[in-house]
């Protein structure tokens, strides 16, 4: 699905076959779909790819030069947070909150032990 993060591994030609997922490049950007079809073309072995929501197979058959690797697992949605993460605004911003959040919590760490000296003072005190 849009948005999930995979793994792939990178394959010797002869270990593709009909029914893989393969992540290639096409026209720039990273395309992950199954392998529907293998044809030789002008002495060339070439791919015919499908994405499993789709109805129609892809215009375009790939090669094996153009295959990043095959899929082993995903991460459900992780791609999203990878490319919020991109973003430079959102990153500072998040950079900001945890470095706020760990001064904080020295913070209250820091009065939690005051208080604690302070009980041990007073006790001592009666």
């Amino acid at each position: 699905m849009t948005g999930d993060a995979i793994l792939v591994k990178e394959v010797p030609q002869n270990e593709v076959k009909v029914g893989d997922i393969v992540s290639f490049l096409q026209g720039g950007t990273n395309v992950t779909h199954r392998i529907v079809e293998i044809i030789k073309e002008d002495g060339i072995q070439k791919y015919t790819t499908k994405g499993d929501n789709n109805n129609t197979e892809d215009k375009e058959k790939i090669t094996y030069e153009q295959i990043e690797g095959k899929y082993q697992f995903k991460i459900n949605q992780f791609g999203i947070i990878m490319q919020v993460l991109k973003n430079k605004i959102t990153l500072i911003v998040l950079i900001i909150i945890i470095v706020f959040m760990c001064f904080s919590k020295g913070r209250m760490e820091n009065k939690r032990k005051e208080r604690r000296e302070k009980r041990i003072l007073y006790k001592e005190k009666e």
